[in-house]
């Protein structure tokens, strides 16, 4: 899987910034992109009222936390396993990988997001943040502990 190798830790940090601050902490910087999760750290000089009421808005607008759990899911079969449900996505990494971490990211997301059915514009940030998790470890690291 050469095209690992092409990804930069620190571009996805851009692409996720909570990676910057949780980058020991995957499941931290993941729920900074899920409904469900924390809310964007808050420094406003509005009234709280106001203030409140957009960072609602702005967890309303995020996906659910099944996602976060399905890209995670479908991340460790592509990484971990043959199997041939990935195989054109597999084959096309290969190819392209030299394309940079942008499009490494983009491809996956695409493929993913054509798995369960959503908009990969939906997945990046969680394909991000899987892809940085298997850089951080490692991928037999990140195999043994997903498998489990």
């Amino acid at each position: 899987m050469d095209w690992i190798e092409k990804i930069d830790k620190s571009e996805l940090q851009y692409m996720v910034p909570a990676l910057f601050v949780f980058f020991d902490d995957i499941e931290t910087a993941a729920s900074l992109l899920y409904r469900e999760g924390m809310a964007s750290p808050l420094a406003s000089s509005e009234d709280k009222a106001r203030a409140i009421e957009r960072t609602k808005n702005e967890l309303e607008s995020r996906p659910p936390k099944k996602y976060w759990e399905a890209v995670k899911s479908e991340i460790c079969t592509i990484i971990c396993t043959d199997d041939e449900k990935y195989l054109k996505l597999r084959k096309q990494l290969m190819l392209e990988g030299e394309k940079g971490t942008k499009s490494i990211v983009a491809i996956i997301s695409a493929f993913i997001g054509s798995v369960l059915g959503v908009e990969a514009t939906l997945l990046t940030g969680f394909c991000a943040v899987s892809l940085y998790a298997i850089l951080k470890v490692g991928k037999e690291a990140y195999c043994a502990v997903e498998h489990v």
